[in-house]
């Protein structure tokens, strides 16, 4: 065989090389895009929020803090799981009702309230917060969260995400 002919020969295979490369690495970039949107895109989609009923309004004692529960069916990514979890309902003596969150805001463990003292405690880190739900001492400094509710057919709503 000839150099010459030897030569043709490695730059036909070359060029042959070359061409099914890029060929199958645009088919790969065409279907793994899609593939790829379609089985990641569940897990990145943000939680919607949700209405939660939490009964009649007249079942709250005026001039208390009542812990009130609640369980619901979220979808998350692929899979379907059940929320739970509890808010603190501040009803004043005039009816106006403060919901907040459990959560804490320095490491988001659940607050408790003590009623014998009169402020939320957080097991976690002593954490403390008043009535209106004002970080007093430990480590937090922001207040709970207040979360958006409604009242409709005198039944409360809480919007929870």
């Amino acid at each position: 065989m000839s150099s010459k002919t030897h030569k043709q020969k490695i730059f036909f295979n070359r060029r042959a090389f070359i061409k099914t490369t890029v060929l199958c690495s645009g088919a790969a970039i065409l279907t793994g895009i899609p593939l790829a949107t379609y089985f990641i895109s569940p897990a990145l989609k943000k939680g919607t929020g949700k209405w939660v009923d939490f009964g009649a309004v007249e079942d709250l004692s005026p001039g208390s803090i009542e812990m009130l529960s609640y369980e619901f069916m979220v979808k998350d990514g692929w899979l379907v799981l059940p929320q739970r979890g509890f808010v603190w309902a501040k009803t004043n003596k005039d009816r106006n009702i403060k919901i907040f969150s459990s959560t804490c805001t320095h490491l988001a463990c659940n607050v408790i309230w003590r009623e014998e003292t009169n402020f939320f405690e957080c097991p976690c880190h002593s954490g403390r917060f008043d009535t209106d739900g004002q970080p007093i001492a430990g480590p937090p400094t922001k207040p709970l969260s207040v979360l958006e509710h409604k009242i409709e057919d005198d039944n409360l709503l809480v919007y929870l995400t």
